[in-house]
């Protein structure tokens, strides 16, 4: 018996030492992994908000290949406020060029015109924006043979979406965009009768661009 009672006494140390043990170890992971935790939420709290790209250059490629359009918009934007992933506005500005193309109207149509306007992201990559064209055009009028020289304004409104394509990491963010919208001439450009042919269009732009 004196025998028996001493193993089970070296047991039961034994026992407790080791359950001493693992609640010390288990005490020490919890309070490790705490302290991982709240250091993770404080950097993530003091972390800046990410960067907004200040500039951009786009280029539709879809008009420019449409048959009787033929249409080259390079643009720039240029942020004017908010952050990367809200709300926020850019100032667009750009050029429309369509250099000698065969038209509806006239026998081939010239237009040149300085683009400026404005953009409101909505969210996330959700945007409406409105833009003024403004400038020259000539041409041959095929009703009545003149030659025309007129300036030229149109409104240009936009909807769409741009999908981020590289964004993290090294000095370039690119993008895509497809947009819908309309765009006309608010009155001031004549090149002669039109025959009842429309100038106000439908028009599908699909936006290629850089932002650095």
């Amino acid at each position: 018996m004196p025998h028996l009672a001493a193993s089970l006494h070296r047991v039961l140390l034994f026992t407790l030492h080791r359950a001493l043990l693992f609640t010390l170890a288990l005490s020490a992971l919890v309070a490790i992994s705490r302290t991982t935790a709240v250091r993770a939420q404080t950097l993530e709290r003091a972390a800046p908000p990410s960067p907004v790209r200040a500039y951009g250059l786009e280029l539709d490629v879809v008009q420019p290949f449409v048959p009787t359009v033929h249409i080259i918009k390079p643009k720039l934007s240029v942020h004017l406020w908010g952050d990367a992933h809200d709300r926020r506005g850019e100032l667009i500005v750009g050029l429309y060029l369509r250099p000698h193309i065969e038209h509806d109207v006239v026998e081939t149509i010239d237009e040149y015109m300085l683009v400026a306007g404005y953009r409101q992201y909505l969210w996330r990559g959700l945007h409406a924006e409105v833009l003024l064209d403004g400038g020259l055009a000539w041409g041959k009028n095929k009703v009545d043979q003149r030659d025309y020289t007129t300036p030229t304004l149109f409104l240009d409104a936009n909807v769409g979406y741009r999908v981020t394509l590289l964004e993290r990491g090294g000095p370039v963010g690119l993008y895509v965009a497809p947009q819908l919208g309309v765009i006309g001439s608010l009155g001031l450009a004549d090149i002669g009768p039109r025959n009842g042919k429309p100038d106000w269009f439908l028009q599908g732009n699909l936006l290629v661009g850089a932002r650095f």
